[in-house]
């Protein structure tokens, strides 16, 4: 363990305010709930419907479905007001697992297949990437539908420019689910706040890769999502100084940084370092809750909460510190 990790204390006589509980208040800000979960879902739901329906009526066999990215694993973020909510629904086409590639359809006829299926389901006509489908809706979220398929436990996504390519995200959710298991609900809540940060401090971080910097540098601290935050933090610095690579987990393992210049390495690193010093003055300098949330809502933004101001103590003006044992003046060695 680095000597910049060693000083963080999960336990030990507190003396400086504990800022668990607005990291909590923080976490309930950007979290997805209530209506806006229900939406959605309805959405997503409504979408697969109309695909099925449409392949149906095409004499196509009918797909499955499986959820993938942030909503699936939990980790999704509020977005900030100019940004949208982005969801991710992996569309599985059947009936060609035991076929040679060279029969599968064109990956553009797939995009087409899935493109006419939710046309005019929204004002919005539906965008039609490179990687997905998306379908827009007015109320500030979008929803992707990639499509894929499965030979020899190899997942493949429809690329419309690169063609049948080998990705696999539902591997990704189950690495990261996985994680969570062994780890516990914290390093969800890490994640979130990672990715809140990078938002609203403009880090040219994905969301994906921050998940996977904060899954393979979790420090965890026992009802202490503030200590475990700095901890995480500077083991990513540490790792990321050492080797600026972000590698995935799962096939085909390519490195997420691989195309960073110099100069967006550097900046990436610094915003951390940044980052991290002012946790850490927040968290271990600072005596004062107020001042501590006003040095962290410069990196998150006013969804995290005010802290209150620290109120001076009348009850006694001695001079002395009450203990439980004999007090000591001065360097005299001379018990009170």
């Amino acid at each position: 363990m680095s000597a910049s990790i060693s000083k963080i204390n999960c336990k030990g006589v507190e003396v400086m305010p504990n800022l668990n509980n607005l990291f909590s208040g923080f976490n309930e800000n950007i979290s997805l709930k209530g209506t806006k979960r229900d939406n959605l879902k309805r959405g997503r739901d409504t979408l697969r419907k109309k695909v099925k329906d449409n392949f149906k009526d095409k004499d196509r066999k009918v797909p499955k479905f499986c959820g993938q990215g942030s909503y699936a694993m939990k980790t999704i973020v509020i977005p900030l007001e100019d940004k949208e909510y982005d969801i991710d629904d992996g569309i599985y086409l059947q009936g060609y697992s035991d076929k040679k590639k060279s029969d599968w359809p064109s990956t553009t006829s797939v995009h087409s297949w899935i493109k006419n299926a939710v046309d005019d389901h929204t004002n919005t006509p539906p965008k039609d990437k490179n990687t997905c489908v998306r379908v827009i809706y007015a109320n500030d979220y979008h929803i992707d539908l990639p499509a894929y398929i499965i030979k020899d436990e190899v997942a493949y996504i429809a690329h419309k420019r690169d063609g049948w390519v080998e990705s696999d995200p539902k591997a990704f959710t189950d690495w990261f689910i996985g994680k969570v298991k062994d780890q516990g609900d914290q390093l969800r809540n890490i994640v979130k706040y990672l990715k809140a940060w990078k938002d609203y401090k403009n880090v040219d971080l994905k969301g994906i890769v921050a998940t996977i910097l904060v899954a393979e540098n979790f420090y965890p601290c026992e009802n202490r999502d503030d200590k475990s935050l700095l901890g995480t933090v500077t083991k990513i610095i540490d790792t990321l100084e050492d080797d600026f690579k972000c590698l995935k987990p799962v096939k085909p393992n390519e490195d997420l940084f691989k195309d960073f210049s110099d100069n967006k390495q550097d900046k990436i690193l610094s915003s951390l370092k940044t980052f991290k010093k002012n946790l850490d003055k927040a968290i271990n300098d600072e005596e004062d809750e107020e001042k501590a949330s006003e040095r962290l809502i410069k990196h998150f933004g006013d969804r995290f909460p005010k802290g209150e101001a620290k109120k001076e103590d009348k009850s006694n003006n001695s001079a002395f510190i009450r203990t439980g044992t004999p007090g000591v003046l001065k360097n005299d060695g001379h018990s009170a």
